[in-house]
């Protein structure tokens, strides 16, 4: 019955917290000057530096004080090995690609992620008035290209492939695409580039 009780369970829970603390006490009474923590960050065996303290530099060889660079550059030239007097001429490599990623390239080569870019918006509504813009911006527009989007249930007409928003800002402002009852410049895919 008084294994169950509230007041075994504080007095264990005291018991162990008084012993833990007086092992703790003991551990750093045990080391030198009560700094518990200097053994954390220092190898055994290690020499104990106060903060005052400087590591020797540089280091004495035979003496007198070298720059330990010094001594490293004299090692490495003299350790016996030549060094090339001449740089190499041509270097031949061969590229080796995994099937996985041969696979991957070929896919992204047959269907191509499209561009991301602007387009100006000159008309939405209902597809029958949507194909007769679309005719006449041919029509007076010939070299500029001109898509119909559906975007349910309606339709959109929008012209130009523009790589960013301030190309077809200035598209709109010069009139190179000519004067459209509100049109709009939105981000949407577009065509690549002909390549020449």
């Amino acid at each position: 019955m008084f294994l169950r009780s509230s007041h075994f369970t504080a007095f264990l829970a005291g018991f162990l917290a008084l012993s833990s603390c007086h092992a703790q006490t003991d551990s750093i009474a045990a080391s030198p000057d009560g700094q518990w923590w200097k053994g954390l960050f220092r190898p055994e065996g290690g020499t104990d530096m106060t903060p005052g303290d400087q590591p020797t530099s540089p280091a004495a060889v035979g003496g007198a004080e070298v720059d330990s660079l010094h001594v490293l550059e004299i090692s490495f030239l003299d350790s016996g090995s030549p060094l090339p007097s001449e740089k190499p001429q041509g270097v031949a490599w061969t590229w080796s690609l995994p099937d996985t990623l041969h696979v991957l390239d070929s896919l992204d080569k047959a269907d191509p992620s499209p561009l991301q870019g602007w387009r100006i918006q000159i008309y939405f509504g209902n597809l029958q008035d949507a194909r007769a813009v679309r005719a006449a911006f041919r029509k007076d527009h010939p070299q500029v290209a001109c898509q119909l989007l559906p975007i349910a249930p309606n339709y959109a007409v929008t012209v130009g492939n523009y790589r960013d928003t301030w190309a077809a800002q200035r598209a709109l402002r010069d009139g190179e695409i000519g004067r459209w009852n509100n049109p709009l410049v939105i981000q949407n895919p577009i065509d690549l580039p002909p390549l020449d």
